[in-house]
């Protein structure tokens, strides 16, 4: 027995001296760097990728397997182009654990990770073919290369598809730590044009086990995008994963950020909670979360300083596969200051429970204010299931202030949802609208409206019919709209009987001009060639870019700017901001008005209008359009005019195109020409200069006829032909003949001449300017422009009519030689 134990401890002793001899032998002779460009190979077979390792693969395999390298890149795949690369690594796998069928990791150490991750213009990524081209390797690799390649591209699945292949007799994996220097990925999106780059990424990470929470800490720089992205990131959790169950858990999460962010400015954005993901069911549950903002909004559509918002969730449950959802102590605050002043908002949900068999919950409600505007809002009376959510009443209540207006508004409906189906409606919609002005003919305007709503998000479109009661008229509205989620198509109907927007919409009145600090005029400060632009002058129409609109409008009167018009008719089309509005028809001041216009907010707010009136009342559309008394009469108008720009001055200095204007029976005010050329006249002196009068809105002239042309060019309207008729008078355009809007200034020369002096009963005193020209200098601002008779452009001529008419005179009341001596007396003066 003892000899039979002697040679089994014989045996023992020397298998394990021959083991130990043997692994020596191994770790004396076994170079890892043997199998470096066979693996550079294997990688180059399967993902047509290149693989460099520039430094030394250093190897241990007792008490641990370790591995160390340094300078791994990989290309884009059939490129040279760098994918990802690592400036050094270090890991070491425990050996013992691996008997007992665990992978331990002692410790992960990766510095300067870079990574370049594109989405091409087909959608797919560029690391595909690293994760979908090649079934994952589970095959007993033939050598340590196929080993490390299989290893990567199983790893690559995992955190791509959420999964990894069951491994090897239910392999344990545990990290015992992993540690991420200096790392940048820059993320690329040829579809949206968008590119993000992490830079500084630092994270660090306590053990890592499947199933078990762990401690994550990071931080990091992102920069770039459009709308621009610079900010700071840091970031710590209690993470949990379990890719084979789909689960996925961030306790303690705390994330923050600082910097200019899409749209904002923050000076702190923080995200602190408790999350829970289940992949399987896309259920997500959520706890203590806590989402604050604080900085500035710097979005132009809604800009915001001092902004101060934040977002409370006690508890959210979503489990889309049993249809709950769940809501407890929702609170949503905001608060800062806009150009308008300070505003507020507050959204409260106390609790909602949502199943397939009921819905419970207690009465949402907000409140917004801004800017003389105090609305509430709210649904109460919450029932039915998870297919089926019924509300009892959906509510707004409203009221905003602008000076002396009031304006009140009360809208209620039932509101079902069909959370299956996506669709929903506002079926009983009743409200009231209400107007306190002092400046409304009874101090007051009551609007009462009903109407429905529907949506249906699965189809993508909505439709509503709005009626109302408008000044005792009625207000019908009908629109159907589709493509909600991506550029909305509006096909409208609207049929108004009254419809005066200067009592819905009055216009803004425009701010003084503010006199001098001693409210004195500084007569030492030149003139200004041209008035500054308005502050407040901005014309905004981004609201026309995205929609597409077709529709048909008519009403029965209309009143807008003080312009008031009948029968109006046309048809409007809203295409990539380019709004038109054809065959446009209404009665308009005893007249008729047909043509078209068009806006195009895409290409700079180009205007552009072809319009022809017939029959028109001159001086009342002018009184209503521009407050200006400056002409009578009846006629027609036909303009084609251009135009564009940002603020009414550019749209005043771009104006182009022409207008011709023929008017019948009216009068020109501002000065009566016949009384001044005969007051001047009996002043009249060989010396005389030459004469100004100030515009007396109480005078005026009268015509039988006007026609005049005009073309304009960057605002400013050259007076291309002008014929003034009256009994008495002719009067034509001389030189200058230009009418100025941007500068609102005349500088027209207008050429008189008396034709028939027997046509006015006062007419005789007139008789020496028959036939002579008389230049009248119109000149100055439109408010108060000035009249200059040119004299001593005319005293010639209206001396030797004087000498004529006289010597005729005398001649021709003697007798019947009159005619004779008339003869010579206009051989002799050239007449």
């Amino acid at each position: 027995m003892k000899t039979w134990f002697k040679r089994i401890l014989i045996g023992l002793v020397v298998l394990v001296v021959v083991a130990v001899v043997g692994l020596a032998i191994f770790l004396l002779t076994f170079d890892p760097n043997a199998y470096k460009y066979k693996l550079e190979e294997l990688v180059q077979e399967r993902y047509h990728r290149t693989l460099t390792i520039d430094g030394e693969i250093e190897l241990s395999l007792f008490p641990r397997i370790g591995l160390s390298v340094q300078g791994v890149s990989l290309s884009e795949a059939n490129s040279t182009e760098n994918f990802a690369s690592i400036e050094s690594t270090r890991l070491a796998v425990a050996v013992w654990p691996l008997l007992s069928n665990s992978f331990v990791v002692d410790h992960v150490a990766i510095s300067g990770f870079k990574a370049r991750v594109v989405r091409g213009k087909d959608g797919q990524f560029n690391f595909s073919n690293l994760v979908g081209g090649t079934a994952p390797v589970v095959a007993t690799p033939a050598n340590p290369a196929e080993a490390i390649a299989g290893a990567a591209q199983t790893a690559a699945q995992a955190l791509t598809n959420g999964t990894s292949p069951a491994a090897r007799n239910n392999m344990q994996i545990d990290i015992a730590g992993l540690d991420l220097k200096d790392g940048e990925v820059l993320l690329q999106d040829e579809m949206s044009g968008m590119a993000v780059a992490v830079t500084k990424i630092n994270a660090n990470t306590g053990r890592v086990t499947f199933n078990q929470p762990f401690d994550v800490r990071l931080t990091a720089r992102v920069e770039g995008g459009n709308p621009r992205i610079d900010a700071n990131l840091t970031g710590q959790a209690l993470l949990t994963l379990d890719p084979s169950a789909k689960r996925y858990a961030a306790q303690k999460l705390d994330l923050r950020m600082d910097g200019k962010l899409p749209g904002a400015e923050a000076k702190s954005l923080a995200m602190r909670g408790n999350l829970a993901f289940n992949g399987q069911k896309s259920a997500l549950d959520v706890a203590g979360l806590e989402l604050v903002f604080q900085g500035d909004i710097t979005d132009p559509a809604a800009r915001a300083t001092g902004v101060e918002a934040s977002v409370a969730m006690p508890k959210l449950s979503i489990d889309p596969h049993k249809s709950q959802l769940q809501i407890e102590k929702l609170a949503v605050r905001a608060k800062g200051g806009v150009a308008d002043g300070p505003f507020e908002f507050a959204v409260d949900a106390p609790a909602l429970n949502i199943s397939p068999t009921q819905a419970t919950g207690e009465a949402l409600t907000g409140r917004v204010r801004i800017s003389g505007l105090d609305a509430t809002f709210g649904l109460n009376g919450i029932s039915g299931n998870a297919t089926e959510l019924d509300i009892k009443e959906a509510k707004l209540d409203s009221t905003s202030k602008n000076g002396e207006r009031i304006v009140k508004l009360t809208f209620a409906s039932p509101l079902s949802l069909n959370l299956l189906q996506r669709k929903g409606g506002l079926s009983g919609l009743r409200g009231d609208v209400s107007i306190t002005d002092p400046g409304l003919p009874k101090g007051n305007l009551q609007i009462p409206v009903i109407g429905s709503l529907n949506v249906d998000l699965l189809k993508d479109q909505a439709n509503s019919k709005i009626n109302a009661v408008l000044e005792g008229g009625k207000f019908d509205l009908s629109a159907d709209i589709t493509k909600l989620s991506d550029a909305p198509q509006v096909n409208f109907a609207l049929a108004v009987d009254t419809l005066d927007l200067d009592k819905l919409v009055p216009p803004v009145a425009a701010a003084p001009a503010k006199p001098p600090a001693d409210g004195k005029k500084d007569e030492n400060k030149p003139a200004q060639p041209a008035p500054a632009k308005p502050a407040d002058d901005s014309i905004n129409l981004s609201a026309l870019v995205g929609p597409s609109v077709n529709g048909t409008l008519k009403v029965g009167k209309l009143v807008v700017r003080g312009l008031k018009a009948d029968d109006v008719a046309a048809a409007v089309k809203l295409d990539r901001g380019k709004l038109d509005i054809s065959s446009l028809t209404a009665g308009l001041y005893g007249g008729k008005l047909a043509g078209a216009m068009s806006v195009d907010a895409a290409q700079g707010n180009q205007l552009a209008t072809k319009m022809s009136l017939a029959g028109i009342a001159i001086e009342p559309l002018l009184m209503d359009l521009a407050q200006k008394n400056v002409l009578s009469g009846t006629g027609s108008l036909a303009l084609d005019l251009k135009t564009g720009g940002a603020n009414g001055y550019a749209m005043k200095s771009n104006l182009g195109g022409t207008l011709q204007v023929r008017l019948r029976d009216g009068a020109v005010k501002g000065i009566n020409l016949t009384q001044t050329l005969r007051e001047l006249k009996a002043a009249l002196k060989p010396e005389s200069q030459d004469e100004t009068v100030a515009a007396d809105t109480s005078k005026q002239t009268e015509f039988s006829e006007m026609d005049a042309d005009l073309a304009f060019t960057k605002g400013v309207a050259s007076v291309k032909r002008l014929n003034v008729v009256s009994p008495l008078l002719r009067v034509t355009q001389g030189d200058p003949a230009t009418i100025d809007f941007v500068k609102e200034e005349l500088d027209l020369v207008a050429r008189a001449r008396v034709v028939n002096p027997a046509a006015d009963p006062e007419g005789k005193e007139l008789i020496d300017l028959k036939d002579v020209t008389i230049p009248v200098h119109v000149k100055g601002p439109f408010d108060k422009p000035t009249y200059t008779l040119l004299w001593k452009d005319a005293i010639g001529g209206i001396l030797k009519r004087s000498l004529e008419n006289k010597l005729r005179e005398a001649v021709t009341g003697k007798g019947k030689g009159g005619a004779a001596v008339d003869k010579a007396l206009k051989g002799l003066l050239g007449k």
